[in-house]
């Protein structure tokens, strides 16, 4: 079930879905451990899309090979690590789609209601509102950033945990001058840094004066995101920053989307039924570093099933009847009973500035930031079947 936490502010009900208001009864049944196309403009990358380290230039999406190898890179006693946040080369397994070719597919809503897959949306010719989407990403540079608040604005950080299970209060301009001096001014967090003590800001972006900013967010292509949907606070955003390999442990919530509006930022998802094992004690890049390595690459079969999967909800969507779009969703939302870890590795994408990705209902996810100031807005919805 979906934990909805509710506010009031001068701005109405505010429905807050958050990342870190996730199921924490999930989280809490983890172990403890130590360690760990044919049909338009969408893409794959298979493994002959690249070599290891060259990126493939489909159509400027920056699309990977899912074979592609991780480079290593040094922590500061020289050690090397396993996952390199900062490489060019890290895998997509995720169906990739123009807003063109999601328009074409879906009609001008967008996205469906509880569609039950990853998606990753770029911006092309029909990418929306240009202008608009220019003017947040100006706002939004590290040297514009502070200016849209009051003098010595506070924002409240939380722990990286799986459970956010702490807090701290300071300044926004002190916080990003943490972010980017970490680890000394290389504007790192490391795989070996406890959660609780590698300080994030996301989840608590709720204030009035975060509202007020965000009102000049424009919201993602999709049936739940109307401006009806927004001026009855039925959808929730939130402001996030983060430094190169910082980001959220492993975790679960309702369907939503999440744009990069700065930098880039990797995400990794299993289906409701294959919960991943990790420690509820670090943050994602601990898992990326200790578990994710031994994990097995996808073969051809693999990327062939998850793109037959996309094609069978779309011609169900097609039938155009509600109880076929509602048997379309239930039986390819992963209503299956839970089976634990995947020996394969996730679902996984870089998302690019300006791209976003959809996170379907109750997918386990986490995600990893890949450079010094990597900035992006989450958009919570309240989906519906039909």
């Amino acid at each position: 079930m979906t934990l909805l936490v509710l506010r009031h502010s001068r701005f109405g009900l505010i429905i807050i879905l958050g990342a870190f208001f996730c199921l924490q009864l999930a989280a809490a049944r983890q172990p403890r451990r130590s360690s760990g196309s044919d049909d338009g403009d969408d893409h794959y990358c298979h493994p002959r899309d690249a070599t290891a380290d060259t990126l493939k230039s489909v159509d400027g999406s920056g699309c990977m090979s899912t074979q592609a190898k991780q480079t290593k890179s040094p922590d500061f006693n020289g050690k090397k690590w396993k996952w390199d946040p900062t490489s060019k080369s890290h895998p997509c397994n995720i169906r990739r789609i123009s807003h063109t070719e999601l328009l074409r597919r879906y009609g001008e809503g967008g996205v469906p209601n509880l569609y039950p897959y990853p998606l990753v949306i770029y911006a092309d010719d029909n990418g929306g509102n240009d202008n608009g989407k220019s003017k947040f990403v100006n706002l939004t540079t590290l040297d514009n950033l502070p200016s849209n608040f009051p003098p010595n604005f506070h924002v409240t950080l939380t722990g990286s945990d799986s459970l956010s299970s702490h807090r701290r209060t300071v300044p926004l301009t002190q916080y990003l001058r943490e972010v980017l001096a970490a680890n000394g001014g290389s504007g790192e967090t490391l795989p070996n840094q406890l959660g609780n003590e590698t300080w994030y800001l996301f989840g608590e972006t709720f204030s009035e004066e975060w509202a007020e900013f965000l009102e000049r967010y424009e919201l993602p292509t999709c049936q739940s995101c109307t401006p009806l949907h927004r001026e009855q606070n039925k959808i929730a955003l939130s402001f996030g920053v983060g430094n190169i390999g910082s980001g959220v442990q492993w975790h679960l919530h309702g369907p939503g989307f999440s744009e990069t509006i700065h930098g880039r930022k990797h995400w990794v998802l299993y289906p409701p039924e294959d919960r991943p094992e990790y420690d509820l004690d670090y943050a994602s890049r601990h898992w990326m570093e200790n578990t994710y390595p031994a994990l097995e690459d996808w073969g051809d079969e693999d990327l062939r099933m998850e793109k037959k999967n996309h094609e069978e909800f779309l011609r169900s969507w097609n039938e155009r009847t509600a109880s076929n779009r509602r048997r379309a969703v239930g039986q390819m939302s992963g209503e299956e009973a839970e089976r634990g870890p995947s020996s394969k590795k996730p679902w996984e994408c870089t998302i690019n500035r300006g791209e976003m990705i959809y996170f379907p209902d109750q997918w386990h996810h986490a995600t990893i930031n890949l450079e010094k100031y990597t900035v992006f807005v989450s958009s919570f919805t309240t989906e519906h079947e039909g």
